[in-house]
C-alpha cells in the first residue's frame, strides 16, 4: 500500500460507518493532530534550549578567571 493511497483509504472505510462512529473517528484524528503538534513542539524546545546552553557557555567561558570570588 503507497502512502498516497492511505487518505482515499480512509474516507473509503469511514463512508461505512455511523454517525457516533465518524464522530469518535473525527475525535481520534483531532488528538493525533494535538498529538503530533505537541512532539514538535517539544523538539523545537529541545533544540532551543541547547542553543541557549551552547550560547550560555560561550558567555561564561573563563569566568571564574574573569571575576575571581573573594
Amino acid at each position: 500500500m503507497l502512502n498516497s493511497d492511505i487518505p482515499d483509504l480512509i474516507l473509503q472505510e469511514t463512508k461505512q460507518l455511523p454517525d457516533n462512529l465518524l464522530k469518535e473517528v473525527l475525535d481520534f484524528v483531532l488528538l493525533l493532530k494535538r498529538k503530533n503538534k505537541l512532539s514538535n513542539t517539544k523538539n523545537e524546545i529541545s533544540t532551543l534550549q541547547l542553543t541557549e546552553l551552547s550560547h550560555l557557555e560561550s558567555e561564561f567561558e573563563n569566568y571564574k578567571v574573569l571575576f575571581p570570588h573573594e
